[in-house]
This record gives C-alpha cells, sequence and structure tokens, in this order.
C-alpha cells in the first residue's frame, strides 16, 4: 500500500506506520482526539492502523500457544512491558500486576495510563525483540510499512 505522509505537526513527513512504532502514545491520543477526522485519506488509514495495531497475531514459537502479557508498575500505574509466555504458564506472582490477551494491543500502555513516554519506550523495545527478534533494530520506514502492509501479522 501506499501510506500517505503526514503533512501537518510533529510527525510531519513519516507515514502512520512510522508514528504507530515511533511515537504509539501520540497516535493513540490523536485517534482518541480526532486529529485525523477531516483529513480524508489519513482518516481511513488511521483507522486501518488503529485496527491492526490493537489486534497483532503472537508469533507461534515451538508447539505451546503463547499469550501477550502485560506488566503494570504497582505503584505509578504505567505499563512496564510485553511478554509473551506460555499459555498454561500460571499467572504471574507479585506486586507487579499484569494483564494477558490472546493479542498484542498496542493501544494497551495508553489504556493503562493516558501519559506514558516511559512505559512506551519499555513496550516498544519489547515489541521489537518479539516482532523483529532484536530490541534494537531500526524502525525504518520500510520495515513499518512492510508490517502493516503484511495480513498475517494481524487477526482479522
Amino acid at each position: 500500500m501506499a501510506w500517505t505522509e503526514l503533512w501537518f505537526g510533529r510527525h510531519e513527513g513519516e507515514t502512520l506506520p512510522q508514528v504507530v512504532f515511533h511515537d504509539p502514545d501520540y497516535f493513540f491520543w490523536a485517534i482518541e482526539d480526532g486529529v485525523f477526522e477531516n483529513k480524508w485519506m489519513l482518516k481511513e488509514e488511521a483507522e486501518e492502523i488503529y485496527q491492526k495495531a490493537t489486534s497483532i497475531r503472537i508469533p507461534v514459537r515451538g508447539a505451546e500457544e503463547l499469550v501477550a502479557e502485560y506488566g503494570i508498575h504497582p505503584r505509578v500505574r504505567g505499563c512496564v512491558g510485553l511478554d509473551l509466555v506460555p499459555k498454561s504458564r500460571p499467572e504471574h506472582q507479585g506486586s507487579t500486576q499484569t494483564v494477558r490477551k490472546p493479542v498484542i494491543d498496542m493501544s494497551f500502555p495508553r489504556r493503562v495510563a493516558h501519559y506514558d513516554k516511559s512505559g512506551y519506550r519499555h513496550f516498544v523495545s519489547s515489541l521489537k525483540f518479539h516482532l523483529f527478534g532484536d530490541s534494537n533494530c531500526p524502525l525504518t520506514k520500510q520495515r513499518c510499512e512492510a508490517f502493516f502492509d503484511d495480513p498475517g501479522n494481524f487477526v482479522p
């Protein structure tokens, strides 16, 4: 797909697949605030990215089914990351609360804390590790767009 480059704001020149990986807190805020509502093609692309970013298929590794486990800091109530764990593994015991989902949902940190740049840094690092095999891999325009162009990456 030929993604539209933003012509306004702090992410001018980037496409929405780049924005959602580079600054997911901004992307989900912009959706909530209606930033893309009157922007014709961006509105459609934002809706598509939102749908996909909240239903990322968990990669298959081995025979056991995995689930996404999100950690929530007990004091600051922010996201402390994402892990993929066997579905059969007992729930985490300890001070960090966890939530499990059958998909990776990039909006989860924002649902926990409305402004959580630190939480999203940890989350994106974990996401890069689980989706691309390296938490330090560069999220190039091509990599971001290719990820969102592949329907196999998402649960319908």
